[in-house]
């Protein structure tokens, strides 16, 4: 165990140590520039994508991506029940995937 002088003179260096500090002080544009950077990280999480926000915009997008996208249904739709003539496309790729020949020398072919 440590004697009681060992302890006290660690006592004293850590009170002595004490004595040179002073109070802490800024730099002279501390605030201002702190201001600043708390201006700048409101105004960068409104930036790019500030129009999500607002519900009329967000609306209109959504009605138009909705019309788009019936427009497109009703096209296809249509264009459907014309190519009906000959095979159908299921049969056509059951032919070209699963035939039941053994041929493996396609590349040969062409």
């Amino acid at each position: 165990m440590k004697s009681e002088k060992d302890i006290e003179e660690k006592i004293n260096s850590t009170l002595n140590s004490l004595e040179g500090l002073g109070k802490a002080e800024a730099s002279p544009f501390f605030y201002s520039k702190l201001e600043v950077r708390m201006q700048d990280e409101l105004t960068s999480s409104i930036g790019r994508f500030a129009f999500i926000g607002n519900l009329k915009m967000s609306m209109a997008v959504l009605s138009v991506v909705l019309i788009l996208n019936f427009a497109s249904l009703f096209i296809l739709s249509n264009t459907g029940q014309e190519s009906t003539e000959g095979e159908s496309d299921v049969s056509l790729v059951t032919q070209d995937y699963f035939s039941g020949t053994d041929d493996y020398d396609y590349l040969n072919s062409y």
